[in-house]
C-alpha cells in the first residue's frame, strides 16, 4: 500500500547550492551588488561560502567551488525546501521510501534532511531545523526512523563538541545584532 504525504505541511523554497569557478569573484558580485552577508565559511582550498540576506537563514546560497559531479555537469549542486516539523519530515521520508528515489538522511547539526534526485536527476533536499546551530559545513548520517526524542539525543551528542556549537535563537540574535553593528 503506497504511504501518501501528510495531508498539511509546509513545505518552502529555503537555499540553492552552486558550484562556482571563482568563488572569490561570486563572494564579491553576491556581497556587492545583492547585498548578502557571509554567515560562515569552511576551511582549506575547497572551503563553502554561506551567504544570506536574511537574518533568520543561516544560508539561501552556498557557493561551492568543487566540480559539479560528471554525471550532471549541472552547475546547481541541489534545491532546498524547508518542511516545517520533524514530524512533516519523518512522514516525507515514508512516502518517499516508496518511490524509485535513492534517499540519504543526514543531519548538518542545525537541520535534519532528506536527499533524492527527481525524475530528471535533479537533486532536491527536505529539511526542518534542528534547535542548535553549528559551525559549517557539518555532515552525518541520521536515522529518520528513530523516533523523534532519540533522534534530538543522537544529534546533539554528535554535534555538542562541534566548533559553533550553541542554541539556534542565540545565533540568530547575535547575528541581528552584527547586522545592526552592536557588539555581540
Amino acid at each position: 500500500m503506497a504511504v501518501s504525504p501528510p495531508a498539511t505541511f509546509s513545505l518552502s523554497l529555503s537555499h540553492f547550492e552552486l558550484y562556482v569557478r571563482d568563488i572569490a569573484a561570486m563572494e564579491d558580485f553576491y556581497t556587492r551588488y545583492l547585498g548578502f552577508e557571509v554567515t560562515d565559511r569552511g576551511h582549506g582550498a575547497a572551503a563553502m561560502v554561506f551567504l544570506s540576506r536574511n537574518p533568520r537563514a543561516h544560508h539561501q546560497l552556498v557557493l561551492n567551488p568543487l566540480e559539479p559531479a560528471a554525471a550532471t555537469q549541472s552547475p546547481v549542486d541541489h534545491i532546498a525546501f524547508r518542511v516545517g516539523t520533524l514530524t512533516a519530515l519523518k512522514s516525507l521520508h515514508a512516502v518517499l521510501t516508496g518511490s524509485p528515489a535513492e534517499l540519504q538522511t543526514v543531519s548538518h547539526g542545525n537541520s535534519w534532511s532528506l536527499y533524492f534526485r527527481d525524475p530528471e536527476g535533479n537533486r532536491l533536499e527536505l529539511f526542518t531545523d534542528t534547535p542548535w546551530h553549528v559551525d559549517q559545513p557539518c555532515r552525518f548520517e541520521i536515522d529518520l526512523g528513530l523516533d523523534e526524542p532519540a533522534l534530538r539525543e543522537f544529534t546533539e551528542n554528535a554535534i555538542r563538541d562541534l566548533p559553533g556549537f550553541g542554541d539556534a535563537g542565540d545565533w540568530r540574535q547575535r547575528r541581528r545584532a552584527m547586522r545592526r553593528g552592536e557588539r555581540a
